[in-house]
């Protein structure tokens, strides 16, 4: 599906009847490969950090001509890759391009994007036979909204410029060091100063204040981690000893994660919108704060990695701005859309330890508001993606064989466990049509609800039947009760579904079982 921003841009760029720096338009795909590849070449190589787009079935003054199934070359996006993969790139870089079909009006037209890529220059060290005029080793670019004519190679310019945007030296200082930051094997930490090896002047500095070197106030967060001591530093961001950004990073855990300190969501009352119903915390992953976290964390420390995963269990991470402010809409138009997560993660127990019985309150409704928002963003996605996301009320499992194992008479177990937290478990043997043994336990409502959310995307991908053509007397089934009323049943024979060990390991132990149920597998 077309980004709706791409298709804005689109129809905007159209609308201004001349062809640019990166977009161009064309009535009708190329009549040879050799051709579409210079344009490729040329919209790769520019030195701005925009996607380029050829937009075809458009006439030159930007009137929408609108191409068909009978159009003459028309291609797809696999035509497309299948023409680049052919062709050989001077360090096997190759252009990342997509080809979308939009409608404008009643016309079609189709948009390949050439992305945005620092792997400039692209050009080819050997060509095809197919090609007599594109000339290897050549450096075709696009400037202003003129392509290299496809007998010339690139002004010296043009081709220094491209070499820079490559290495970063285009970029403001920020941005390089951003940049730079992805490859830590670049940078060597002296004390509290890392500096980078190719180029000394860029350095990042972690600076403790005095006022904040004491144990400080601590955020909901701090009480997911094993340890709740929290403290504060200073970061910075330096060029040739000039502060280009300042950053809080909070260490959590008694020194043993350290990350920038993320930001306050503020969730409205819609109808007193001067008040907020829920708060959160969120980190962009496409910010410098983002860069940061991953720059500053020790991945090769196991104490880290855990106190990472802590941290990451309550707060949220969003691709971009956008994705932030969509999902912040989705729960500020209607709030009560969260509650039922917000009510399963009130089932949970939290530990604030601290004497203050206002900073006990506001910290178990922050950790409860970010378990439960942590949970709703993972649907939130799978909604946005197509998927038709249900909440499991109960889920039954029958293993039946049609012979006694383990010298007994049972050739049957039923496992049933509902959200209340009641499991029963039910064994049947040859002759009875009625359990012989029935066993009721009480398993704890958080873990079990928690053990039907994480079955619900599981499941969803389950298909219908895993039954395989054998006669060896065994089958199980499964059903699962939603809370809109429908159901859904699975069966099967000695094909357990996907993932039917982690679900057996997490029922076994959602209760003291007298006997251990036979599930998806044989025992």
């Amino acid at each position: 599906m077309f980004d709706l921003k791409v298709y804005d841009e689109i129809i905007r760029l159209i609308n201004k009847r001349v062809e640019g720096d990166y977009w161009d338009y064309k009535q009708e795909w190329h009549s040879d490969n050799e051709r579409l590849l210079l344009d490729i070449l040329c919209f790769a190589n520019t030195v701005h950090n925009k996607d380029c787009y050829l937009i075809i079935g458009v006439a030159d003054n930007g009137d929408i001509i609108g191409l068909n199934k009978n159009s003459p070359n028309r291609k797809n996006q696999a035509a497309v890759l299948d023409l680049l993969s052919n062709s050989m790139f001077a360090g096997d870089f190759v252009p990342e391009v997509s080809v979308e079909t939009i409608l404008i009006g009643s016309k079609e037209i189709d948009v390949l994007t050439v992305f945005n890529s620092y792997n400039v220059p692209f050009y080819l060290r050997s060509k095809s036979r197919k090609y007599h005029s594109i000339v290897e080793g050549y450096i075709y670019s696009r400037k202003n909204d003129r392509n290299t004519p496809i007998s010339e190679n690139s002004s010296m310019q043009q081709i220094e410029l491209l070499w820079k945007k490559r290495l970063g030296l285009l970029s403001p200082p920020l941005e390089q060091i951003i940049s730079r930051m992805r490859n830590k094997a670049e940078w060597q930490e002296i004390g509290d100063i890392y500096y980078n090896v190719f180029n000394p002047d860029f350095k990042i500095k972690e600076e403790w204040d005095q006022e904040e070197h004491r144990d400080y106030k601590r955020e909901f967060y701090s009480y997911n981690q094993c340890n709740e001591s929290t403290h504060y530093i200073n970061l910075y961001i330096l060029c040739r000893e000039t502060v280009l950004k300042q950053f809080q990073v909070v260490i959590l855990d008694s020194g043993r994660y350290k990350t920038p300190v993320p930001t306050w969501g503020f969730i409205h009352d819609p109808i007193r919108y001067s008040e907020s119903i829920y708060t959160y915390k969120y980190i962009l992953k496409n910010s410098i704060d983002y860069a940061i976290q991953q720059f500053i964390y020790n991945e090769d420390s196991d104490e880290a990695r855990i106190a990472k995963q802590r941290f990451d269990e309550v707060v949220l991470y969003f691709e971009n701005e956008q994705e932030q402010v969509d999902f912040h809409l989705s729960i500020e138009s209607c709030p009560a859309i969260v509650e039922k997560y917000i009510n399963d993660a009130k089932l949970g127990k939290y530990i604030v330890s601290s004497n203050n019985k206002l900073e006990i309150k506001d910290c178990t409704e922050k950790l409860i508001t970010a378990f439960a928002f942590k949970r709703y963003l993972s649907d939130y996605r799978r909604k946005k993606s197509g998927v038709d996301v249900k909440r499991i009320k109960s889920i039954r499992i029958v293993n039946r064989t049609s012979v006694a194992l383990r010298l007994s008479d049972i050739v049957e177990h039923r496992v049933d466990i509902n959200e209340t937290g009641k499991v029963k478990h039910f064994l049947y043997n040859r002759e009875s049509k009625k359990a012989v043994s029935t066993y009721n336990y009480c398993a704890d409502k958080y873990w079990t609800r928690n053990f039907l959310n994480f079955i619900e995307p599981i499941t969803t991908d389950w298909e219908r039947d895993y039954s395989v053509d054998v006669s060896d007397g065994y089958e199980w089934y499964c059903t699962l009760k939603y809370d809109d009323g429908t159901t859904k049943n699975i069966k099967g024979n000695i094909v357990p579904p996907p993932f039917a060990d982690d679900i057996e390991r997490r029922i076994i132990n959602l209760a003291a079982f007298e006997v251990t149920p036979w599930l998806f597998n044989m025992l």
